[in-house]
């Protein structure tokens, strides 16, 4: 399967401001070490605790942020090498559907001037090109033709995601970033939207990653999945491999937090303990080390490697067993 975006050894690190109580600068280590590839046509799930990194990794990929180290490749090519006319066609292969529904979509714009803006932006056709593209978006992810004419407003949080949605497709992307799209959606809107992002996918050919912390949701619409804790992966496999046979215990306990009508007896429990740790100062060796069941003198004193136990599933643990 071709590779669409690969990620080497990534770092990225926010610098604090010394403040009225301390002089001293400090560094948020956000993310750390990251490899990972995309694969083109697939969804990739992003999960983890809010905080781990997950929508910093988005911004990176995208460019919308700069990184401190490493490499980030959109077809074999480093984006951060891109000049501003590799940059602009980027953009057009590349897109963001936000978080937040309520806030992503300007209040002062009619939906008909929200998706003009980046057709005119991109010079993509003269006015009856735009505009019939735009009656082909909105019929495209559930809409009316005359709702073009409201503000975002008018519409319910479930109707201003597929705003935002073909807000996003409308430069007809190859890749598209979907951070929390559901979580601020009512469990029934939820589906509707996660439907719609799956026949999008098919019949776009899109290549998704899909950000959330909602397993449940993952479990449904993705391909694989990638955990992060504190700015690293630590697993990575199909979907079905990391829901059913999960080898880092990271996974584990984010797995035995997932609701049960019937909880097994035999099954073994993987409780988090504690607090994330700070950015500011993070542990020494295994970064889960503080908050794990099974942890040894060595995890405490020297990180453990990313390594594959399988064919493609890859953990980051001292003690996972193959």
């Amino acid at each position: 399967m071709e590779t669409l975006v690969e990620i080497e050894n990534l770092d990225k690190q926010y610098t604090i401001k010394p403040s009225v109580f301390s002089d001293k600068k400090q560094s948020l280590h956000v993310l750390n070490d990251i490899n990972l590839e995309i694969k083109k046509g697939e969804i990739l799930a992003l999960v983890g605790e809010s905080g781990c990194g997950k929508s910093t990794l988005g911004k990176c990929i995208l460019n919308l942020t700069d990184i401190n180290g490493g490499k980030i490749f959109f077809k074999g090519k480093n984006i951060n090498n891109f000049d501003k006319k590799e940059m602009f066609a980027f953009r057009n292969c590349a897109q963001l559907v936000f978080q937040n529904p309520f806030s992503s979509l300007n209040p002062k714009m009619k939906i008909y001037d929200i998706l003009k803006e980046p057709l005119e932006l991109h010079k993509v056709g003269d006015k009856e090109q735009i505009n019939q593209q735009i009656i082909e978006m909105i019929n495209f992810v559930g809409l009316d033709e005359q709702d073009l004419k409201k503000y975002p407003h008018e519409f319910s949080g479930g109707q201003r995601q597929r705003i935002a949605i073909a807000r996003a497709l409308i430069l007809k992307p190859e890749f598209l970033i979907t951070d929390e799209p559901v979580s601020a959606l009512d469990v029934s809107i939820q589906a509707q939207i996660i439907n719609l992002l799956l026949e999008l996918k098919k019949k776009l050919n899109l290549t998704i990653l899909f950000i959330s912390h909602d397993l449940n949701v993952v479990r449904f619409i993705s391909d694989r999945v990638a955990v992060m804790y504190l700015g690293q992966i630590v697993e990575l496999a199909g979907k079905e491999e990391v829901f059913s046979n999960p080898k880092h215990p990271y996974t584990k306990a984010l797995l035995s937090a997932i609701p049960k009508i019937e909880q097994s007896t035999k099954e073994e429990k993987f409780l988090l303990e504690g607090e994330l740790p700070s950015l500011t100062d993070l542990p020494v060796g295994c970064k889960f080390c503080t908050r794990c069941q099974i942890v040894q003198d060595i995890c405490r004193q020297k990180e453990p490697i990313y390594k594959e136990i399988s064919k493609e599933h890859y953990s980051k643990c001292f003690f996972t067993e193959s």
